[in-house]
């Protein structure tokens, strides 16, 4: 065979192929792997000059696939874009307002201040009192000559000052859009400030003003160094299109397609990008918007589907546990059962109008990713699914459920038989555990993301952060689905429903590149595939569980190229 350019020795290597193996050395030759082996076999076919990478025993596995973020989300609601307003930076109100006070000070009156991440899970306030959430009054004194609006970390619920309220003309008067929640106070009826799932929220972000092209640039360029950083060589960028345009300073939008695009040739891509398209008002589209949507859109040309791909469509099917606007079959604590965020004046309206989107979009032959939390919604985007597979028969066309909370046994099998995959996000369920138990009950909360049943029943199951909704540290998703221990009480919730270790490592690999239609190129360490790898500094397979998360990225190579190293030297 012709000599590699690149060698890879002495490594711990978790090839992720069908049998796991682990092998010692890796040979590469134009950005593809050549070989995998031995260290004698390998250095047998490194010439001179080549460089040779020593991991003295250190591990290697597979480039991470995030199966779903929204990566220029991510960048645009971090500094210097938006106030990081996480947890732990934020434990309570008073160091949320405090936050605010200080940032007040640097800008000029009237300029809209932006934050992201608080959790009503980890604020004191609101773990002591469910109904106890930060709203107008307690930003209005802070910040009266200044719109402020605050996004929580799940993106599902908004809050905005008084200041921003006027701006955009919400008052007791304003209706609730479909799919949404405007929160008022019981005794005046005017808005607490609190905007409940997308629809909602649009009432807010019409007003907001949008991030220029060089801003969305730099949002871009942000996620992609956190994502080297954390050894992430690819990524589902879970909704972009016209749909976003006006959401979040429009880093949502088509002109962020075009931001991908010029990175595409620019050759400046550090991670494989897989874009699934959003048609229609964020968060709640109808038939309508996304036919004149896709219709309407031209797909940019020139594209190496190896770096940048288009292939799909977004919807969203309801909202979340949390704000009790998923779709459930039973009620949740307090009563209600939620509904479709699909526009629609009854609930069988409301699913038929699901069915027609993702017939259409099939029918079109797009992969369509269906965001779907509760029980009944999970439902009804399987239903979704197989309808339009039978109705418009084709290969292997790989359709999703993103979240698939609540997804019961019997779904489960139907879409293990019809090979629909499913994308859960395990640090979301160890950062809301003991507050789902206010929300559905401790027997629902415990059952909630059931990962050993989706793998047991045959799904293509995988992992991933849904950032900004939580850092991209695929070893803290391990630690979370191995373990399944609150990341606020540390109490254990649904230890039925573990995966071991090397189940989750699949999750955050093959099984991604499964769901690309890429897994005989990428997601393992096998000659022929893509030499995208992530080189960590213990081993992941030994160590002692609860320390997953904390195991440093030292190295991330895409396509052959380093493309992130605090090895320090240390390999060569």
């Amino acid at each position: 065979m012709d000599k590699g350019d690149l060698g890879i020795i002495n490594g711990k290597v978790i090839t992720v192929d069908p049998r796991f193996n682990v092998k010692q050395a890796i040979a590469v030759k134009n950005g593809r792997i050549a070989a995998v082996g031995a260290n004698e076999e390998i250095k047998a076919l490194l010439g001179p000059g080549v460089r040779v990478l020593d991991l003295k025993g250190r591990t290697i596995l597979p480039g991470i696939n995030e199966s779903h973020m929204h990566g220029a989300f991510f960048g645009g609601t971090r500094p210097p874009l938006a106030l990081d307003l996480t947890f732990p930076n934020v434990k309570t109100i008073g160091e949320m307002v405090a936050v605010l006070r200080d940032k007040v000070k640097t800008v000029k009156p009237g300029e809209w201040i932006r934050g992201f991440g608080w959790d009503q899970g980890s604020i004191e306030e609101c773990k002591n009192d469910p109904n106890r959430l930060p709203r107008k009054y307690d930003l209005d004194p802070v910040s009266p000559d200044h719109p402020v609006v605050f996004t929580d970390f799940s993106a599902h619920t908004l809050l905005a000052n008084s200041k921003a309220l006027k701006l955009a003309g919400v008052t007791k008067d304003t209706p609730d859009p479909e799919g949404g929640k405007i929160e008022r106070d019981p005794a005046t009826g005017e808005p607490t400030g609190i905007f409940l799932e997308l629809s909602a929220q649009a009432l807010m972000h019409k007003v907001v003003p949008l991030y220029t092209k060089a801003q969305k640039r730099e949002a871009v360029l942000s996620v992609l160094k956190h994502l080297k950083a954390n050894g992430v060589t690819s990524f589902t960028e879970a909704a972009l299109g016209p749909g976003g345009d006006a959401f979040v300073g429009g880093v949502l939008g088509t002109e962020t397609i075009g931001v991908y695009k010029d990175l595409h040739d620019e050759g400046a891509l550090t991670a494989r990008v897989n874009i699934l398209l959003l048609m229609g008002e964020y968060g709640a589209v109808c038939y309508e918007d996304v036919k004149k949507g896709l219709e309407a859109y031209v797909l940019p040309s020139g594209l190496d589907p190896e770096w940048l791909r288009m292939p799909g469509l977004k919807v969203f099917a309801d909202g979340i546990p949390l704000t009790k606007t998923s779709w459930m079959h039973e009620e949740y604590v307090g009563g209600g059962r939620g509904t479709l965020a699909i526009p629609g004046e009854t609930d069988e309206k409301k699913y038929n109008e699901l069915l027609k989107i993702i017939a259409y979009a099939h029918g079109r032959g797009l992969q369509v990713g269906v965001h779907a939390t509760g029980d009944r919604a999970i439902d009804a985007a399987v239903d979704g699914f197989i309808k339009a597979m039978q109705g418009s028969p084709r290969s292997d066309p790989r359709h999703y459920v993103i979240h698939g909370d609540f997804i019961t046994p019997a779904c489960a099998r139907r879409a293990a038989q019809y090979r629909i995959g499913v994308a859960m996000q395990p640090v979301i369920q160890a950062m809301i555990a003991d507050f789902e138990v206010h929300v559905v009950g401790p027997e629902r909360a415990a059952y909630e993301w059931p990962m050993r049943l989706c793998l047991d029943e045959g799904i293509n199951l995988t992992a991933n952060s849904d950032a900004p909704v939580t850092y991209p540290n695929w070893r803290e998703g391990v630690q979370c689905a191995v373990l399944r221990e609150s990341k606020v009480s540390g109490q254990v919730s649904g230890p039925e429903q573990r995966v071991s270790v090397a189940e989750a490592i699949r999750m955050y690999t093959i099984n991604g590149a499964w769901q690309d239609h890429m897994e005989n190129i990428k997601g393992s360490i096998e000659p022929g595939k893509l030499a995208d790898f992530c080189i960590i500094g213990e081993d992941i397979l030994s160590v002692d569980p609860r320390r997953i998360g904390q195991i440093p990225v030292l190295m991330t190579i895409a396509g052959g190229k380093v493309v992130f190293d605090e090895s320090g030297g240390a390999f060569d």
